[in-house]
């Protein structure tokens, strides 16, 4: 994931930032996600355990859009997902936001082919 932050793309889609980069994965899959909640935000754990379980269900639904024209020998993606809010998001603001930058993600995507 390091390689992302080195040498990825940048996505914005505030208050969610992502980075992603074109890599090999050890599976057969289009995309791997990590997601990362700042302590300096939010002091307590369990704030932050549930802003990452709310970014990552909501990857859950919508990473089968982004993944329904991949074939096995095309690109594979590893992508972080950083949450930058100040405020404990609703799973229907979360799936908005990741929502907006699958798309953006998607145009890069498209862009660095």
């Amino acid at each position: 994931m390091d390689l992302a932050f080195a040498k990825g793309i940048k996505i914005k889609a505030f208050p969610i930032l992502a980075r992603a980069v074109q890599t090999e994965l050890s599976h057969e899959v289009p995309f791997q996600a990590a997601f990362s909640v700042g302590k300096k935000r939010f002091r307590r754990a369990v704030d932050r355990n549930r802003i990452k379980r709310l970014m990552r269900e909501a990857w859950r639904v919508e990473k089968t859009a982004l993944a329904k024209n991949w074939k096995p020998d095309a690109p594979q993606w590893a992508v972080v997902f950083i949450f930058v809010g100040n405020e404990i998001p609703s799973f229907s603001d979360c799936q908005h936001l990741i929502q907006r930058a699958t798309k953006r993600l998607e145009v890069e995507m498209a862009a660095e082919k």
